[in-house]
C-alpha cells in the first residue's frame, strides 16, 4: 500500500507531496556543487518519479548547466530561498527532493554514495554501501536504482 509522503521549505509556503510504495530510495552526493548549494559536506537527496510529485505554493526556478550534459533545474522558495527539489534533463524521470525537507525524514539510510573523490576525510562510508567516484553514467545509474527498488 502506498505511503503518502510530505514536505516542504523552511516557512512552509512551497509544499510537496507523493506517493511511495517501499521504503525511500536516498542518497549522498558529495559534489562541489552539493557542498556549496547545502553550505554543508554533502547533499542527502531522495529520488522521487518525476510524475508523481506535486509541488504547491509559489517556487522559481534557477537553472545550471552540468559538467556532465543537461541542466539541472532547482526549484527554490521565494520567501525563504529553501531549495526543495531539483531536476535534470538527462534524468527526465526522476526528481531529486531534498531529505532535509521532508516533513519526516526518519529511517532513511543513504543506499550509495557518489562524487566521494570529493568527499570530505572525516566523513564515514558504512561498509558495504555502494560509492562512485563521481556522477555515474545515468543509465548506469537508472538500472542501479531500479536493482534497488526491487531488493
Amino acid at each position: 500500500m502506498p505511503t503518502a509522503i510530505t514536505g516542504g521549505c523552511r516557512c512552509g509556503q512551497l509544499r510537496y507531496s507523493f506517493e511511495q510504495e517501499g521504503p525511500l530510495l536516498n542518497y549522498c552526493c558529495h559534489c562541489l556543487d552539493c557542498q556549496k548549494s547545502t553550505a554543508s559536506a554533502f547533499a542527502d537527496q531522495v529520488i522521487v518519479p518525476t510524475d508523481a510529485l506535486t509541488l504547491t505554493g509559489r517556487s522559481v526556478t534557477f537553472s545550471t548547466q552540468r559538467p556532465s550534459g543537461g541542466t539541472t533545474n532547482n526549484q527554490h522558495c521565494p520567501d525563504c530561498f529553501s531549495r526543495v527539489c531539483n531536476a535534470n534533463t538527462v534524468y527526465p524521470a526522476m526528481t531529486i527532493v531534498r531529505a532535509g525537507t521532508l516533513d519526516d525524514p526518519s529511517g532513511l539510510e543513504p543506499f550509495a554514495h557518489i562524487w566521494v573523490t570529493r568527499k570530505r576525510g572525516w566523513i564515514a562510508i558504512a561498509e558495504g554501501v555502494p560509492t562512485f567516484d563521481e556522477s555515474p553514467d545515468p543509465m548506469e545509474f537508472m538500472r542501479f536504482i531500479t536493482e534497488r527498488r526491487g531488493a
